[in-house]
């Protein structure tokens, strides 16, 4: 079977300007047995080489696509979805990996049951920038398969936790959804993303079209950090300057009217995207009240912590009456849900989070394509 003749799965990468890390990335996707599937490579209209990387992979496998003028994050990754052929999609990101052999596996996990989404516990592999070696934050260990209550996550993200913990469910990025899913959506809405931040918004999306999904237990892609990635940026000096303009990519885009617009826009933007999902499919979440609470309580944890802006928990207290104009804010309701999230945070970093598996942890390989081998057991081959 042709990788063009009805894949079972389209591999989808959106990228710009990456050349750095983005080989490592196809490498590692390519390093599969299976023919039944397609790499769909979205170049952003970069102005590097990107190209001429990716045309120097040949795999019929791949698929070079360009719009022809820089995008927004969201019109990119709905550009790169309109040309996905295969009948399950998911994304990963330019400086992402997949372990050698799981896309195997994973074909063989969806024929054999069938599902909707498919995710998987997810290693964190951060590379080496900024003059420091590469590390590694999170290796999960292999589980049984598991069952996922996709409507009980949601009720945790939206109306308990206020964001918190959104990274639980599926969103086609780092997990396998089925394509009628996102087809449905657009069919709904007039298109499939509808914010600044497409992942935040499937994972929103998903579970008004899903009972539940499938936990494979097992490994199939790493998330990579890199110097130019999302979560490389926020913790440079101009990150302030890259957040602007990656909002002004969307032209005259509103943040939601009940979110506090006097805080750094890169804060507004997951909870942005949670209430514009929340809007756009009301039958689903019209009962669920949006824990405002607990969101500046996660708030706070980003400002004191990734982005460093400087926003006090006494800060918030005193801009509660500015903040009521816009939506409730209870000041005993955040302290508890600030306290309860700094204690997770806390436990978190004591417990290891890495089990002992071939040196991982003290020298992580200084690229994801050769930690991925690694991982998995693989021989390394320059």
């Amino acid at each position: 079977m042709s990788s063009r003749d009805n894949p079972l799965l389209s591999v989808i990468i959106p990228t710009r300007e990456h050349a750095e890390t983005l080989p490592y990335t196809l490498r590692t996707a390519l390093d599969q047995t299976s023919r039944n599937f397609e790499v769909i490579v979205s170049d952003n209209f970069s102005q590097d080489n990107t190209a001429q990387i990716v045309k120097s992979f040949s795999d019929s496998r791949i698929q070079l696509i360009n719009p022809g003028r820089r995008l927004s994050m969201r019109d990119n990754w709905d550009f790169a979805l309109q040309h996905a052929a295969g009948d399950y999609v998911m994304f990963i990101g330019d400086d992402d990996a997949i372990v050698p052999g799981a896309l195997d596996k994973l074909e063989a996990s969806i024929l054999g049951t069938h599902g909707l989404v498919y995710s998987w516990p997810r290693p964190v592999y951060n590379w080496p920038m900024d003059g420091q070696p590469a590390r590694v934050f999170y290796v999960p260990p292999t589980t049984q398969a598991s069952q996922v209550n996709l409507e009980n996550l949601a009720r945790a993200v939206v109306p308990r936790g206020g964001g918190y913990r959104l990274s639980l469910i599926p969103c086609m990025y780092h997990s396998a959804v089925v394509k009628r899913i996102p087809d449905s959506i657009r069919e709904r809405t007039g298109r499939v993303f509808h914010s600044t931040q497409p992942d935040v918004f499937m994972s929103m999306a998903v579970p008004v079209f899903a009972k539940t999904a499938i936990d494979l237990g097992y490994c199939v892609s790493v998330a990579g950090q890199s110097q130019k990635s999302n979560s490389g940026i926020i913790g440079r000096p101009d990150r302030h300057e890259y957040f602007d303009k990656f909002i002004q990519e969307y032209g005259d885009y509103k943040i939601h009217p009940t979110l506090f617009p006097e805080i750094p826009i890169g804060l507004n933007l997951t909870p942005d995207t949670i209430l514009v999902a929340m809007d756009k499919f009301p039958d689903f979440y019209g009962g669920m009240k949006f824990n405002y609470d607990a969101m500046w309580a996660q708030l706070f944890r980003e400002n004191s912590g990734l982005f460093k802006y400087n926003l006090s928990r006494l800060d918030i207290i005193r801009k509660r009456q500015q903040i009521r104009r816009y939506h409730p804010f209870d000041t005993g309701r955040f302290l508890l849900y600030s306290a309860y999230i700094q204690a997770l945070a806390l436990r978190n970093r004591i417990r290891p989070r890495i089990r002992p598996f071939r040196g991982l942890a003290d020298q992580p390989a200084d690229n994801i394509r050769d930690f991925v081998k690694v991982l998995s057991g693989s021989p390394i081959r320059r």
